[in-house]
């Protein structure tokens, strides 16, 4: 064949010139064009071609295209509903590949049928979607899994008002107790008469956080005769970090339980560090992009299946299943003070306020502590997540949607929405607190009566994958496009630079209120070369 076309080619470059063809209204002629080798060629002669044989060729070719497009869309579901199963799961490259594709396809399609008519239908349908949305009957929004939605009379209102009655004095001092007679049990399991009070800190960003927390916590415990967990009181952090130290905890207490748990083990370390990206992706094309259309239910409540869905069942996997717990599940071992308690946090999108889940409610944790004789007080600017939605069943929330919840960067995770009045979303706690300090600070001034007389010391340990230099990989301006896209990027490249800065400051507070019992230990992760450090992603190389 490419004989017959290479004769055919070189039999038209001996062809006298011919007359050219008048240009067309909306046409545009060509003479030349590069070939896959990259070589200059001449277009044939197609004059000879009726109008009609043309039109009939590219009809045909519509036809085809749109057969194929089709069939792929109908592939695509059939992927989506049998996409828990690995072999079905595409790469996160080959699901973008995809993606665009989709996009690519659907504009052709409407362009091609509609013509004219194509941005008035686009329009109407923009319109008809909105409208669904609005009346609740299409909802793409993704859910924390457990959680009761449907008894939306009893749905909690968000506004100032209840807020500020959630935070009441007489709710703070109840949930205060609760948590003391916790430290008390605590203090009771340690050795010393007056023992040292560790909190850890772990810090977002991914799969890279959440191995460099679980290397860090292996490497620690070996330092404390396997005794970190019981030394350590709390655990807050944010995004990767707290998957890592959330997966640690829960190895540490089923030991305890009298599994034959090795703490120190890789193959801990191994688990914590397998793909997330890939089922993720894939999920969103083929579930959510085309239509999250199949069910699954946790505690008699039906959810969605979507990629928020595909990211917990990965994760399950990837933990060999020890953290499919709820919640309500991990109530007694904190309260009898067998593990470390552990603060879930993540963002409220409406407002910037942080949504803290625990075992028991928190609402010491919703407002800083001041005189209000001296200080004017603040409208809380955290909010209690077992107060709030106490009648939707917020105890038996599942532990891996509040890790999502946690771990929800923008885009890549849906949205976790509550049934709330007004109805709220909550996305990454990093966007707040990366490192996961402000709420362990909040937590020592709460009970710094209880620690300064019960305890010896205090041990904040912060494992962080970034440094601490505010000098490492400056924001340097270096073209004239990084010029233009400065104002942009300023904050972006600078957001955690800003956490540490007031968080600092606030370390220096808190280290003069407990003068010489306070201290602060941190790990960080640093890459053997600069220029090779881990991804910022779910998915480590």
């Amino acid at each position: 064949m490419s004989a017959v076309i290479k004769s055919a080619n070189n039999r038209y470059d001996h062809l006298p010139p011919a007359k050219k063809l008048p240009k067309e209204q909306k046409e545009l002629r060509i003479d030349w064009f590069l070939t896959a080798n990259f070589q200059l060629r001449k277009p044939r002669e197609v004059r000879h071609y009726s109008q009609e044989f043309l039109d009939s060729i590219f009809k045909r070719h519509h036809i085809a295209a749109v057969i194929a497009i089709l069939l792929a869309f109908l592939f695509l579901i059939l992927v989506g509903t049998i996409s828990d199963t690995r072999l079905f799961q595409l790469p996160a490259a080959a699901s973008i590949t995809i993606l665009f594709t989709i996009l690519i396809a659907v504009v052709a399609g409407i362009t091609l049928f509609l013509s004219t008519w194509s941005i008035p239908v686009v329009v109407l349908l923009y319109l008809l979607l909105n409208w669904l949305y609005q009346e609740e009957i299409l909802d793409p929004r993704n859910k924390a899994y457990g959680l009761n939605y449907q008894n939306k009379t009893e749905r909690p209102f968000y506004n100032r008002e209840s807020i500020k009655a959630m935070s009441a004095d007489s709710n703070i001092a109840k949930d205060k107790a609760i948590m003391l007679g916790i430290l008390e049990k605590w203090k009771a399991k340690q050795v010393q008469s007056k023992p040292v009070l560790y909190l850890i800190n772990t810090s977002g960003v991914g799969t890279r956080s959440a191995s460099f927390t679980m290397n860090t916590l292996q490497e620690l415990d070996s330092l404390f005769a396997g005794n970190l967990m019981k030394e350590t009181f709390l655990i807050n952090g944010a995004s990767g970090g707290l998957l890592g130290a959330a997966y640690f905890r829960e190895l540490y207490l089923q030991k305890t339980l009298g599994k034959p748990i090795n703490l120190q083990d890789k193959k801990w370390l191994d688990n914590i560090s397998k793909d997330l990206l890939n089922p993720l992706f894939s999920s969103f094309v083929a579930r959510d992009i085309m239509g999250p259309v199949q069910k699954f239910q946790v505690n008699g409540y039906s959810y969605a299946k979507d990629r928020g869905y595909a990211f917990e069942q990965k994760l399950n996997q990837n933990t060999e299943g020890i953290l499919d717990k709820s919640i309500l599940d991990y109530q007694t071992p904190e309260a009898s003070a067998s593990i470390p308690t552990l603060f879930f946090n993540s963002v409220i999108s409406r407002d910037g306020r942080k949504m803290i889940i625990s075992t028991n409610p928190v609402r010491y944790l919703m407002k800083a502590l001041v005189d209000s004789t001296r200080i004017t007080p603040s409208d809380p600017d955290a909010v209690d997540f077992q107060s709030m939605f106490v009648k939707q069943d917020a105890a038996n929330i599942r532990l891996l949607s509040a890790l999502r919840m946690n771990a929800t960067f923008p885009y890549v995770l849906p949205n976790v929405w509550l049934p709330s009045q007004p109805i709220i979303d909550v996305m990454d706690a990093g966007l707040r607190d990366n490192f996961g300090q402000e709420t362990a600070m909040r937590f020592l001034d709460s009970f710094q009566d209880w620690i300064k007389a019960n305890t010896s010391a205090v041990v904040l340990i912060q494992i962080r994958d970034r440094s601490l230099s505010d000098w490492d990989k400056p924001y340097e301006s270096k073209s004239f496009l990084d010029l233009l896209t400065k104002p942009f990027l300023l904050l972006q490249n600078n957001w955690y630079k800003l956490q540490d800065y007031y968080q600092y400051d606030q370390l220096a507070y808190l280290q003069k209120t407990f003068g010489a019992q306070f201290h602060r230990i941190c790990f960080q992760y640093v890459p053997e070369k600069k220029e090779a450090a881990a991804s910022l992603s779910f998915h480590l190389t």
